[in-house]
């Protein structure tokens, strides 16, 4: 959250016991859910997931919090019409912040 200025709009209970956080700004989000016991296989959207692309406005400002937190860019690259990396979270979610500045 901190990286990109988001918090937390939501979180609370939703079914099969399982537990949901929405973090993101006032006008978009992502949402995060954790199955109550890791092994109902039933609720699963988005799979694979390849990766979660996120623009800013300043991505050396980015990287820096993102160094901050303890976690790894890698990738850069200056392309047309951006610049971008990618990271790893701490469950191995792969993200890629892209700059059109």
């Amino acid at each position: 959250c901190a990286a990109f200025n988001w918090h937390i709009r939501w979180e609370g209970p939703v079914q099969k016991g399982g537990y949901t956080v929405h973090v993101g700004s006032e006008d978009q989000f992502i949402a995060l859910y954790k199955e109550q016991n890791g092994k109902d296989k039933s609720f699963k959207k988005g799979v694979p997931l390849n990766h979660i692309g996120i623009t800013v406005d300043d991505l050396d400002a980015v990287e820096q919090k993102i160094v901050a937190a303890g976690l790894t860019p890698y990738s850069h690259d200056d392309y047309v019409p951006g610049r971008r990396f990618y990271f790893f979270d701490w469950d191995g979610i792969e993200f890629e912040v892209v700059s059109y500045s």
